[in-house]
């Protein structure tokens, strides 16, 4: 398999080299939403997000042997937990230098440098010949992208009948979202049910569609509750004050006062 070559830095990779170190201390490993069963679930965040993985590996629908790629794998959590449950080998993109660093990091101090790597590659311009991959995982990273450039790869990458599993943050229901025209901004949402029309202009076939809002949505207040117990340690490792973070963060991001979650699973017919 190819070495990608580094993208151009950009938005998105500023954006989660200065949020990471906060997320990291914040939230967890697992730069995605907590799936809760219930309002009354006791789960802690890194139970959470674990669960919301386990649900998509189980999606993913591979074993020993086969070639799993992770699209905008963060700091390679998920990677390596799909490669723990499954035997599969995992190659986790990312535009991020610094999480490419973690993720080889992680892989290395768990001994499983041969089964889990990660590069620098663009997920809409992927180096990688068609048919390379047995399935692809997205977690919470399509937003970052033109999804139908992004999809479209995803399928030209795909063996015939391989599985694309993938989550989507969704807009809220009452219309107060727009779509954003400044070109800083490194994300966009689109409504649940756009999501056949896109996955079928891809050239894949819809498996499954499944709202998880209801599961997902205590997220942001735990979220906020993590930043606020460690704003004074990240302040004095990092030099860097969380409101500076934040300032950053709502220039980057669509400004929507909820958001939701969508679970979408296809394949390459």
């Amino acid at each position: 398999m190819p070495q990608a070559s580094v993208p151009p830095s950009g938005q998105v990779s500023d954006y989660y080299s200065s949020l990471g170190p906060l997320l990291q201390m914040a939230w967890d490993d697992n730069f995605h939403f907590g799936y809760w069963e219930s309002a009354d679930d006791p789960a802690t965040v890194e139970e959470a997000t674990d669960r919301f993985t386990d649900l998509l590996i189980e999606r993913l629908q591979v074993g020993p042997g086969d070639r799993v790629l992770d699209v905008g794998c963060g700091i390679g959590k998920p990677a390596m937990r799909v490669a723990t449950s499954t035997g599969a080998n995992v190659l986790g993109i990312t535009i991020s230098e610094q999480q490419v660093k973690q993720g080889l990091e992680r892989a290395a101090a768990a001994g499983k440098s041969d089964q889990v790597d990660f590069q620098y590659a663009d997920a809409m311009k992927m180096p990688y010949e068609a048919g390379s991959f047995d399935a692809i995982l997205a977690f919470e990273s399509i937003n970052h992208m033109e999804r139908l450039t992004a999809l479209r790869e995803m399928n030209r990458v795909l063996v015939s009948g391989g599985r694309v599993v993938l989550t989507d943050v969704t807009p809220p229901e009452d219309g107060s979202y727009t779509e954003p025209t400044d070109p800083t901004v490194v994300s966009s949402l689109v409504r649940l049910e756009d999501w056949p029309a896109l996955v079928a202009e891809a050239g894949l076939v819809l498996d499954e569609i499944k709202d998880v809002t209801e599961n997902t949505k205590d997220t942001a207040n735990r979220m906020i509750d993590g930043i606020l117990r460690c704003r004074k340690e990240f302040e004095a490792q990092h030099g860097i004050s969380v409101q500076e973070v934040f300032d950053a963060a709502k220039e980057a991001l669509p400004a929507v006062p909820t958001a939701g979650c969508v679970i979408v699973v296809a394949h390459k017919p």
